[in-house]
């Protein structure tokens, strides 16, 4: 039996109006309020039909998109592949930037909701969780796919990069040229991109019987500010590394200005790396190298995904996760060190 609000307002006492405020996040309620529909929805099973509210007028041919940071070339270039994909297939983005704030995020995700979007391909912001709206969305008929960062796997659809590959080969690529002290500035590790990345770094260096010093391993935010801080404590260390591996292009912008800040040279008297190849890094001197992601197929696969959803509306799917390949984009970053031979590959 499909429940309706009503039957969430008499279960509760409250009237359909307040409920649907709870619902739709939209207008002060109290914490009681919101814990006794919280409660409701679970106790009645209560799900929102976005199918049937779209059934009220035609398909909008709108589809949000939520991105962290705009300032990120990273994200930049991945929403103009989006939005290329898009109109591809007749379909136009609306453009929401969360600046990784949960509040900004939860405001676009009601906007987006409100304007009855046909569907949401969403990157979830670093800090904090809008992990039981987006749910309820989703298992109310909305079609959400994640992009590059994964939260809801055992419900969304999800295209990310490989990123535990990327830094993988990375970590190898600097490991032939010699380096076996290798920095690693990342940003939060409960970010799959974090996470993932620093799992792959590891896995390269035990391989490798390279043993791995905590010291050179930095986590934090996926910012400039972090980048700089970093850096600067990487350079402090009494045993320095011999080559920094910048975890996104922001951080590698604060590495970048902290060298230049210090008079280092990149690659004479610091290897410098960067996860995310962006258009920029080719024309730096030197340019830099780079794992590069395929961020056209990655575009190309998450509207894919999110349109084969739409286009089979209330269908039973298990949830599909794409990771794209991931390669090194050589360039002129890196010197060649002395070094110990490394452990022959087991076979």
């Amino acid at each position: 039996m499909q429940r309706t609000i009503k039957d969430v307002a008499r279960h509760t006492g409250l009237s359909p109006s307040t409920v649907s405020r709870v619902l739709n996040r939209s207008g002060y309620v109290s914490p009681d309020t919101l814990r006794r529909v919280e409660e409701a929805v679970v106790e009645l099973g209560y799900r929102p039909n976005w199918l049937a509210r779209g059934l009220k007028g035609k398909p909008s041919n709108l589809i949000g998109l939520i991105i962290p940071d705009i300032s990120n070339t990273y994200y930049t270039a991945v929403a103009q592949a989006l939005v290329d994909a898009l109109r591809a297939k007749d379909y136009e983005a609306v453009l929401c930037v969360n600046n990784e704030d949960p509040r900004i995020d939860l405001h676009y995700l009601q906007i987006l909701q409100q304007k009855r979007v046909d569907g949401i391909l969403y990157a979830h912001p670093s800090h904090g969780s809008n992990s039981a709206f987006v749910r309820e969305l989703a298992l109310g008929g909305l079609p959400i796919v994640e992009l590059n960062r994964q939260r809801e796997g055992d419900l969304l659809d999800s295209a990310l990069a490989d990123n535990r590959q990327g830094a993988y080969l990375m970590t190898q690529y600097l490991l032939r040229y010699g380096h076996r002290r290798i920095g690693l500035i990342l940003g939060e590790s409960d970010l799959t991109t974090g996470g993932n990345r620093l799992e792959g770094y590891r896995n390269a260096l035990s391989e490798a019987e390279v043993v791995g010093d905590p010291a050179l391993v930095r986590m934090g935010s996926f910012s400039r500010a972090h980048g700089e801080a970093a850096t600067r404590a990487l350079l402090a260390l009494s045993q320095p590394p011999t080559v920094i591996f910048a975890g996104s292009n922001r951080i590698l912008m604060g590495c970048l200005a902290v060298l230049a800040e210090r008079g280092l040279v990149v690659p004479e008297d610091m290897s410098v790396v960067a996860f995310d190849n962006s258009e920029w890094l080719s024309i730096w001197r030197p340019p830099i190298t780079a794992v590069d992601v395929a961020i056209d197929a990655m575009a190309g696969l998450a509207v894919d995904l999110l349109l084969h959803r739409i286009a089979d509306a209330g269908a039973e799917r298990k949830p599909v996760t794409y990771l794209l390949s991931t390669s090194i984009v050589e360039r002129g970053s890196v010197a060649q060190v002395a070094a110990a031979p490394l452990a022959p590959a087991s076979g």
